[in-house]
C-alpha cells in the first residue's frame, strides 16, 4: 500500500511540475526563452525593425498578404540609410515570432531583397467573410542566443467589400465584382511599403432589404442571380485562369471562373455563361470537371446551372475528356505556382509558431502514461 501511495504522489509531483512549467511557457509570450541581451559594445549589434505600421488608409490587409519588416542597423559603418546590409551580420541572425489571437501566420524568414535584409512574413490565403486579428511579437537573436531586436505588431486582415452598383428600390439589387487589383498587382515589399498584397473588394455583402441579387464578374461572361431572404455576406472572389486547366486541354479556347471561396447563398441560384449554343460548358463541383450541369435556355439565349454554391465553370469550343483534368486534380499535382524573387536566407528558426509548447504538453503526457503503468503492476 506504501509503494502504491509513494508511486501516486510521485506522479502527481511530476505532473504538477510539467503543468507549471507549461504555463510559465505560454504566459511569457513577449520574451524569448534561454536568451539573454548582449551588452558587450565589441560584440553587440544595434538592430531594430522599419516597416511596422501600416500605411494611413487604415483598412484591414487581405488575407493571404506578405509582409516584410526591414531590420534598420543604427551603425552608421555598416548600415546604408539606416537599414542591414551586412552579409557578416546578417548570417550570424535568426528569428521567431510568437503569434497571439487567430492564427494567420504561414511562414517567415530573413530574406535578402534588394541589398536589404527583412523579416518576411507570409499568412495563410483564407477566404473567411470575418475580420481576423493577431499580434506578432517578433524577435532577432544573434547566434540563436542573444536577443538583438524585438518588436510587436497588431495585424488586421479581411476580404474588402464590394459596393451596390444598381439598387432598383423594389428590392433588386446589381453588384459587381472586379479582380482590378489583383490582376494590375501591387507595388511593395520595398522600404516604404507595409505589404505587397493589397486589398480586393471581394465580400458582397447583400442586405435583407434585397430580395433578388445579380453578381457580375468583370471581365467575364459569367453572372449570378440568387433570391434573397436575409442579410448575408459572400466572398466571391475568382479567378479566370487555371495552369492545370490550360495545359490539360492546350487545343480548346477556354473561357474559365474559379471561386475559391466558395460562396454560398440563401438559396439556390443560377449562374449563368452567356456563350454560344453550340458551346461545351461544364461546371467545376468539388474541384472536379463535371459535364451536363448547364442546360441551355433558349428565353434567355444563355447556359444556366443552378446551385446553391458555385465553384467554377469552364466553356470549351471543344469537347473536354473530364477524366483527364480529375485525374490531375486526383493525383495532387493541380496547384498554379509562382516564384519568388526573393533570396530567402537559411534560418534555422524559420517556421510558423514555437513548438516547444508542445514538446512540453507531450512530456507530460508520457509521465502520465508512464504513472499510470506503475500503478498498474
Amino acid at each position: 500500500m506504501k509503494k502504491i501511495l509513494a508511486l501516486m504522489l510521485a506522479v502527481v509531483l511530476t505532473l504538477s511540475l510539467g503543468a507549471v512549467a507549461f504555463a510559465e511557457e505560454v504566459g511569457a509570450e513577449n520574451t524569448t526563452p534561454g536568451s539573454t541581451v548582449d551588452n558587450d559594445e565589441d560584440t553587440a549589434y544595434d538592430l531594430g525593425f522599419g516597416d511596422l505600421e501600416a500605411p494611413g488608409s487604415g483598412e484591414p490587409d487581405k488575407p493571404g498578404a506578405t509582409y516584410y519588416y526591414t531590420i534598420m542597423d543604427n551603425d552608421e559603418e555598416t548600415a546604408v540609410d539606416g537599414m542591414l546590409v551586412s552579409d557578416e551580420i546578417a548570417k550570424h541572425l535568426t528569428v521567431s515570432i510568437k503569434e497571439s489571437g487567430d492564427s494567420m501566420i504561414d511562414s517567415y524568414a530573413i530574406v535578402k531583397q534588394n541589398g536589404v535584409y527583412k523579416v518576411k512574413v507570409v499568412t495563410k490565403e483564407t477566404y473567411l467573410t470575418d475580420e481576423t486579428e493577431a499580434t506578432w511579437t517578433i524577435t532577432l537573436k544573434r547566434n540563436s542566443r542573444y536577443t538583438v531586436a524585438e518588436a510587436t505588431v497588431d495585424i488586421v486582415q479581411q476580404w474588402a467589400e464590394i459596393t451596390t452598383v444598381d439598387n432598383d428600390g423594389y428590392g433588386e439589387y446589381v453588384f459587381y465584382a472586379s479582380n482590378k487589383e489583383a490582376e494590375e498587382g501591387a507595388k511593395g515589399a520595398s522600404y516604404d511599403h507595409y505589404t505587397d498584397d493589397a486589398n480586393i473588394e471581394a465580400l458582397a455583402v447583400i442586405p435583407s432589404a434585397a430580395d433578388y441579387a445579380e453578381i457580375y464578374f468583370e471581365d467575364t461572361m459569367f453572372w449570378y442571380s440568387v433570391r434573397n431572404s436575409s442579410s448575408s455576406t459572400v466572398n466571391v472572389y475568382y479567378e479566370t485562369s487555371n495552369q492545370t486547366m490550360s495545359t490539360t486541354y492546350e487545343d480548346a479556347d477556354l473561357e474559365m471562373i474559379f471561386f475559391s471561396g466558395t460562396p454560398e447563398f440563401d438559396y439556390t441560384g443560377t449562374l449563368h455563361a452567356p456563350a454560344d449554343e453550340d458551346a461545351y460548358v461544364y461546371a467545376i463541383i468539388d474541384g472536379k470537371l463535371v459535364a451536363d450541369e448547364f442546360e441551355w435556355n433558349d428565353e434567355s439565349d444563355c447556359w444556366e446551372y443552378t446551385s446553391r454554391t458555385i465553384e467554377g465553370a469552364v466553356v470549351s469550343d471543344i469537347e473536354l475528356d473530364v477524366s483527364l483534368y480529375n485525374a490531375t486534380v486526383n493525383s495532387g499535382s493541380d496547384s498554379d505556382t509562382s516564384g519568388s524573387a526573393d533570396a530567402e536566407k537559411d534560418n534555422p528558426d524559420t517556421g510558423a509558431v514555437d513548438y516547444v509548447n508542445i514538446a512540453v504538453a507531450l512530456g507530460v503526457v508520457s509521465l502520465a502514461t508512464a504513472g499510470a503503468v506503475a500503478l498498474k503492476r
